[in-house]
């Protein structure tokens, strides 16, 4: 069975309520959705689609470009060219490890490219969730959300990576400046460690999970969650289709007077994810697609 039998997806991505009210004169969020032989993003004014190789897999991102940094609409874009690797990316038979080390190397090696003319100013949240064989694996940096709306009942799967929570995972006091952002992708961690590198602490920062028909996913950057209530979020999300219901929340957060840039993707089961079956996954994985 094709996976737009199975999925259905939506995508909202405005600049918000724009800078005569407040807000942002540009938008600096992106997204990747990888379906059916084709790849969606935003590119400029514009949604882009590209025609790539049919893969039976899905892959949804969402990438918030950091306004306080030079070029954060050039990150989010950069990044979500990068992470569309994936879709017709041979899969390692331990895909949730196999995701993360691909977020670790690509910003590795994107970083020094932004680098050449000193030192690195734009930055980036990602979340990504990758689904193969009808299961859902994801991977996080930053403080995009990944949720999933399941039987009337919504959960928060990432965890903000905030200053409070790698104290709270560490051990140690609570940090001066608790809800900060830790690190975002490409710019790194902030100068509280080795902006180099980035934490994606398994398990915690990664997951995955099976997918039951009528589930619905929803990836957003905090110009949605930062504005609106989780109980408008899950009633925004449990609305009309999958396209309705990105529409929705984008509007909500709007009419809320949310100043930041908005986006909301929304994959909804239409079908049987049991029927997604996928071949068996390589020992060998091809490190030349992730981009230089």
């Amino acid at each position: 069975m094709n996976p737009s039998e199975i999925y259905r997806t939506g995508v909202s991505c405005n600049v918000g309520i724009g800078s005569a009210r407040g807000g942002r004169a540009r938008n600096e969020d992106n997204y990747l959705i990888g379906c059916e032989g084709q790849v969606r993003s935003r590119l400029g004014d514009r949604e882009q689609v590209e025609d790539a190789l049919d893969d039976p897999t899905v892959v949804l991102a969402v990438a918030d470009g950091m306004g306080g940094h030079e070029d954060g609409e050039t990150a989010s874009t950069r990044t979500v060219q990068a992470i569309s690797r994936l879709y017709g990316l041979t899969r390692p038979q331990d895909i949730e490890a196999g995701l993360r080390e691909f977020i670790l190397e690509t910003h590795h090696r994107l970083r020094p490219t932004v680098a050449v003319s000193g030192v690195v100013k734009m930055g980036t949240t990602l979340t990504v969730v990758w689904i193969v064989g009808g299961r859902a694996y994801w991977a996080h940096v930053g403080d995009s959300r990944l949720y999933l709306l399941r039987a009337d009942e919504m959960s928060v799967i990432t965890k903000d990576q905030t200053r409070a929570e790698f104290a709270r995972r560490d051990g140690r006091p609570e940090p001066q400046y608790p809800n900060h952002l830790s690190q975002n992708f490409l710019y790194g961690s902030r100068g509280l460690g080795n902006d180099e590198g980035l934490r994606v602490d398994p398990g915690v920062d990664t997951g995955n999970f099976g997918l039951h028909t009528v589930d619905r996913l929803l990836l957003c950057s905090d110009g949605l969650h930062g504005f609106i209530s989780q109980q408008s979020i899950q009633q925004a999300l449990s609305r009309g289709d999958a396209q309705e219901a990105a529409d929705g929340l984008v509007a909500a957060a709007m009419s809320a007077g949310g100043d930041d840039n908005v986006t909301a993707v929304v994959m909804e089961v239409v079908g049987d994810p049991a029927a997604h079956v996928e071949p068996d996954g390589s020992d060998e994985w091809d490190e030349s697609m992730v981009p230089v």
